[in-house]
C-alpha cells in the first residue's frame, strides 16, 4: 500500500482559518488572572475522594497544590484568602462541548468547529481555539474549571480535547490536547433527541438504513487502512500519510474513540464495532444506554450524557431522561455530565443536581463532574480531587455548587486566582449601579 500526505491539505487550509480567527479576537480575552502562592485559609476542603477536612487550609505554589492541611501556615509572601465558613471545590468538568470553537449561532464565521468531508481524524480541535471567547469566562465563574472541546460533521471528525476554561494559549489552556476521536456513528434512526448519532441522510426509512449500512462499511474501511497503516510503520514504512498517522493513537488503544450514539441498537453497534478492530470506545449522548447498562459495565465503557434537561422520547418512562444517571452507575458504568452547547456549559452541575432528584447519590453526581471524568479523559493525575502535587484547578464557593443558590466566590486555574470579569458580571454590576430614579 502507497501512502502520502496529499489529503492533508483541506485540513491544514481549516487550521490556519481558525487560528486567524482566534487571533483576531484576541483582544476580547479576560484577564486570565494572577500567578503566584496563594493560601486558601480555614474553609472545608472537599477533597474528591470522599474525605472532607474542616477548618483546613490549601496552599498553591507554582500552579499547583503544594499542601493541605489543618495545621499549615502561609509562606511568607504569599496572598492569604479566607475561606472561614466557605468550602473548596475541585474544578468541574463538562464533557462534551463546542467550547472555544463556536461563538454566536446562526453566525457561519463564528463557527469553526466543523470541516468538510466524511473523514477527518487530523483535524485537532485544539490548535483552533478561540482564548478570547466569552464563553471561557462565563463557564469558569461557576466553578467549570476545564471542558472537553469537540469538532463536528462527517464520520470522522476529528480529534477532541480537554482544555481548561482559561490560558494566554492553546498550549497553556491543554489539559489532554487529544483527549478522544469524535465518531458520528451511522445510524438509520434520524436526528434529534430520539435518534441515533450521524443523522446525515435523507429520504426515508429503507433509504435511510441502507445509506447507514454503506457508511458503516465506509467507516469500517477507514480504520482498516489505519490498522495496516499502523502496522506498516511499527514495520519500519517511512513513508507517511498525515491523516493515517494521525489515528494511530486510536487503532493501538492509547486514545479511545467518542462514539456519538443514542438508540439501543446504535449503542450496540458502536459497542461491536470497538470489539471488531481492537479501540476503546467512549459513549458521548447514550440516551438508552440504561437499556444495555450491564453490557457496558461489563466492557467498562464509561458514558457522557448528553444534556438531561430534556423530555424523554414517545414510549419511554416519563423519568427516563433524569433517572438514567443514577441507573448507570447503580449498574458499575462509569459516567459523566455534559451540557452540548457552550454558552450552557456553567450549568452543568445543575444536571447533575437534576439526576439527584431521580436516585443518584449526591457523592456520585460530584464524582461525575470532576474524578470520573478526569479518569475517562486520562488525566486524573493532574486534575479531578484536590491533592497534593495536582494542578490547582479548584473554587471556593458558599455552599453546594449542585445548589442554584450558591456563589462561587473564587476561581483558580493552574494556580492562578482568576478574575471573576466576564461579561454576565460585568453587565449585572453596570445595572445594579444605575440610579435610582432611573429605574
Amino acid at each position: 500500500m502507497r501512502y502520502s500526505n496529499s489529503r492533508f491539505g483541506l485540513g491544514a487550509a481549516t487550521v490556519a482559518t481558525l487560528l486567524a480567527f482566534g487571533s483576531a479576537h484576541a483582544s476580547a480575552q479576560a484577564n486570565v488572572g494572577v500567578e503566584g502562592t496563594f493560601f486558601i485559609r480555614g474553609g472545608t476542603v472537599v477533597v474528591g475522594t470522599g474525605e472532607r477536612l474542616e477548618g483546613a487550609s490549601v496552599l498553591i505554589q507554582d500552579g499547583r497544590i503544594a499542601a493541605i492541611g489543618s495545621s499549615l501556615s502561609a509562606p511568607a509572601g504569599a496572598t492569604v484568602i479566607d475561606a472561614t465558613g466557605q468550602f473548596v471545590y475541585a474544578g468541574m468538568i463538562d464533557s462534551y462541548t463546542p467550547m472555544g470553537l463556536a461563538e454566536i449561532g446562526r453566525v457561519s464565521t463564528m463557527q469553526m468547529s466543523g470541516e468538510l468531508g466524511q473523514f477527518n481524524p487530523h483535524l485537532r480541535a485544539i490548535v483552533a481555539i478561540n482564548t478570547g471567547s466569552v464563553m471561557l469566562a462565563i463557564t469558569r465563574s461557576n466553578g467549570v474549571t476545564s471542558a472537553i472541546t469537540a469538532p463536528t460533521g462527517g464520520i470522522i471528525s476529528g480529534q477532541a480535547a480537554l482544555i481548561n476554561t482559561d490560558g494566554w494559549t492553546w498550549e497553556d489552556m491543554a489539559v489532554n490536547p487529544n483527549a478522544g476521536y469524535v465518531v458520528n456513528y451511522p445510524s438509520a434512526q434520524g436526528g434529534g433527541r430520539r435518534g441515533g448519532g450521524f443523522a446525515g441522510f435523507g429520504g426515508g426509512g429503507d433509504d435511510r438504513e441502507a445509506r447507514a449500512r454503506e457508511q458503516l462499511e465506509e467507516l469500517k474501511q477507514e480504520i482498516r487502512r489505519a490498522k495496516s497503516y499502523h502496522m506498516a510503520r511499527e514495520g519500519g514504512l517511512e513513508d507517511q500519510d498525515l491523516v493515517y498517522e494521525s489515528m494511530r493513537p486510536l487503532v493501538s488503544r492509547q486514545v479511545p474513540a467518542i462514539m456519538r450514539v443514542n438508540s439501543q441498537e446504535d449503542i450496540e453497534g458502536a459497542v461491536a464495532l470497538g470489539d471488531e478492530f481492537d479501540i476503546d470506545i467512549v459513549i458521548a449522548g447514550g440516551r438508552e444506554a440504561w437499556k444495555v447498562r450491564d453490557m457496558l459495565a461489563e466492557k467498562n465503557i464509561p458514558v457522557v450524557l448528553s444534556s438531561i434537561r430534556s423530555t424523554p422520547g414517545a414510549g419511554l418512562p416519563y423519568d427516563a431522561v433524569y433517572a438514567q444517571p443514577g441507573v448507570l452507575v447503580a449498574a458499575g458504568v462509569k459516567i459523566a455530565f455534559s451540557t452540548g452547547g457552550a454558552s450552557n456549559a456553567r450549568h452543568v452541575p445543575y444536571h447533575a443536581a437534576l439526576a439527584t432528584a431521580y436516585g443518584l447519590s449526591p457523592e456520585d453526581a460530584w464524582k461525575a463532574l470532576t474524578i470520573w471524568p478526569a479518569e475517562i479523559w486520562h488525566v486524573d493525575d493532574e486534575i479531578g480531587t484536590i491533592e497534593e502535587g495536582k494542578l490547582a484547578n479548584l473554587f471556593v464557593a458558599d455552599g453546594d455548587p449542585l445548589d442554584i443558590r450558591t456563589n462561587v466566590n473564587e476561581v483558580f486555574i493552574k494556580g492562578r486566582r482568576v478574575p471573576m470579569d466576564d461579561r454576565a458580571t460585568r453587565l449585572y454590576e453596570k445595572h445594579n449601579a444605575r440610579p435610582k430614579h432611573n429605574r
